[in-house]
């Protein structure tokens, strides 16, 4: 069957090509149907000609053939993510530049062995605190979700983009460490790559700014509720995103619901995975929801019940404390600019960094303290940012592109709060 990709406005049938993707087919998988001009070019930016010379050799799709799917995870609209804006600039060629200099070959820019080390202690601490949670220890319970983020920052983020490994089973995966408390791979995955490092903070194509729907997160947005201040919904969603991600997304896929406040599933799995394989992928997190209330609810309710909700609310928390800062800010809101017409600056001026010399914050955030340096040079594992972050922003400061930066990540959070809790502000309020 066909495998219909769209780059620079050509669909491309990846069928044949799909086992011999180096990235692994998986990934071609999730792009059925979808234009992925701007996350393909950054992905491969340090092969650039090798790989355009295999696409160049694939077959092309006629135009008057029956596309099957959405471009993308959220609009039903054939919208080109570059519409007005170019990619291959002066600027990603200076980034460009820069990965040759430093990497000799794409196993380098790779995970490197402390990263691994890393991994492998965080998974040892992982399986003794899931331990403990079975066993209802406290302390261990208590530890696990900060735990478990380690360990799944450190691999199914970097998995995601194929930089943990040059060998595509490793990353596939490892995505996995994200089950069963962080999110569902089949659900976040595809809207990751395919709508947010694509049209990062755009309301009408980032389906990222809208999973605390009515609570607005962009100031592009109409209110949904113009009579009440829906900061207060994304306080208390930010407090159970994981439940979210884990459980109600994927539910939807399996029972042909829409998200609320849509008139669609804004979530929907990739084209390849079955439902049944969908629900095969949640049976870990309904385990974590369920034991509990079996294991312990009878003979110790106060035990059962945290044993139930903290793996939940601390992983939510921390979730959403990492995530959300990074993009959902005064500064980082699109304004006129170099970005209209570089999608490259875009990326840049529309995520927040800070703490970026710090090797101990990149590996407590799994590089998401360096998130602009991560949008435009995806392809490389988190572990190099902090050597080439000056670098990196010699060549912003060059090409007049604005890195836009908090000081660390308690003031990232407090900024995060006021920008929500002011773009919520009722109507009514602000005309008085």
């Amino acid at each position: 069957s066909v495998l219909p990709v769209r780059i620079d406005g050509v669909w491309y049938d990846l069928s044949d090509y799909r086992a011999a993707h180096p990235g692994g087919k998986w990934l071609l998988d999730y792009s059925y149907g979808k234009d992925v001009t701007a996350i393909f070019k950054s992905i491969h930016l340090f092969a650039k000609e090798e790989t355009q010379s295999k696409l160049d050799k694939l077959p092309i799709i006629d135009l008057d053939s029956p596309i099957l799917a959405k471009p993308n995870v959220f609009t039903a609209d054939l919208v080109p993510p570059t519409t007005g804006r170019e990619i291959d600039t002066p600027f990603q060629a200076d980034l460009r530049a820069m990965l040759t200099r430093r990497f000799a070959s794409r196993e380098e820019f790779k995970a490197p062995v402390d990263h691994w080390v890393r991994i492998g202690l965080a998974a040892a601490a992982t399986a003794y605190c899931w331990q403990g949670w079975y066993h209802g220890d406290v302390a261990l319970t208590a530890a696990l979700p900060f735990v478990h983020w380690i360990l799944a920052a450190h691999t199914c983020h970097e998995a995601t983009h194929s930089t943990l490994s040059t060998n595509e089973h490793v990353n596939y995966w490892l995505q996995f460490t994200a089950h069963p408390i962080m999110f569902n791979v089949f659900v976040w995955i595809p809207q990751h790559l395919i709508s947010h490092h694509q049209y990062t903070n755009d309301p009408n194509l980032d389906v990222d700014v809208h999973h605390f729907a009515p609570a607005l997160l962009s100031q592009e947005q109409p209110p949904l509720d113009p009579d009440a201040n829906r900061g207060w919904t994304f306080a208390w969603k930010g407090m159970l995103t994981s439940l979210g991600t884990c459980i109600l997304q994927p539910m939807r896929t399996l029972l042909d619901s829409t998200t609320p406040n849509f008139d669609e599933n804004i979530t929907p799995i990739p084209h390849g995975v079955s439902k049944a394989t969908l629900a095969l992928s949640m049976a870990p997190s309904f385990f974590v929801l369920t034991y509990p209330l079996f294991a312990f609810l009878p003979s110790d309710p106060a035990l059962a019940a945290f044993l139930e909700v903290w793996p939940w609310v601390g992983m939510s928390m921390i979730w959403t404390a990492m995530t959300q800062t990074s993009h959902i800010q005064q500064q980082c809101q699109r304004i006129p600019g170099m970005a209209d017409t570089d999608w490259n600056a875009g990326q840049v001026e529309t995520s927040l960094d800070y703490s970026t010399a710090s090797p101990f914050w990149t590996a407590v955030t799994g590089g998401l303290n360096t998130q602009s340096l991560h949008h435009v040079l995806p392809n490389v594992c988190m572990s190099h940012f902090p050597d080439m972050y000056r670098e990196y922003e010699e060549i912003c400061a060059k090409h007049g592109v604005n890195v836009r930066q908090s000081a660390n990540l308690a003031t990232a959070t407090v900024s995060m709060y006021d920008f929500i809790f002011r773009i919520n502000e009722p109507k009514s309020k602000n005309s008085q």
